[in-house]
């Protein structure tokens, strides 16, 4: 058995510690609420022990940024497309003759060409705008 210290932020401000405890199996599924306004938060553990606030001072909540948001989500959508045209990729090398196994190549090679832009893009927003 080990014990767990679970940190998150409610929607409604207040910082939330939970200590819980797992079991050497995989972990059940409990539900813990917030001291406050007692929104509910899911916790991977077997049995929580405590809910407290957290009065570590977690400074003013982040502002949204689209532009952010709007980065990560190319990124997410590029690491599937790579994902998936390497996964594709894989299973046709050996199987398919050379000219459609280069053509699949060559699109691995322009997916992951996008992903490393992306995720540069992402990273430069992220030190320049301090989001």
């Amino acid at each position: 058995m080990a014990r767990m210290v679970t940190l998150w932020r409610c929607k409604c401000g207040t910082g939330i510690k939970v200590i819980a405890e797992i079991d050497s199996g995989p972990p059940a599924k409990q539900t813990a609420s917030c001291p406050k306004c007692h929104a509910l938060h899911a916790v991977h553990a077997d049995r929580i022990i405590t809910i407290t606030e957290d009065t570590y001072d977690l400074g003013p909540l982040p502002v949204p940024c689209e532009k952010k948001e709007r980065l990560f989500a190319a990124q997410n959508k590029a690491v599937n497309i790579y994902s998936r045209e390497a996964s594709e990729l894989a299973l046709a090398a050996g199987v398919v003759a050379q000219a459609e196994f280069e053509f699949l190549y060559d699109k691995v090679l322009t997916a992951r060409q996008v992903l490393l832009e992306t995720r540069l893009q992402l990273s430069e927003h992220t030190m320049k705008h301090g989001c």
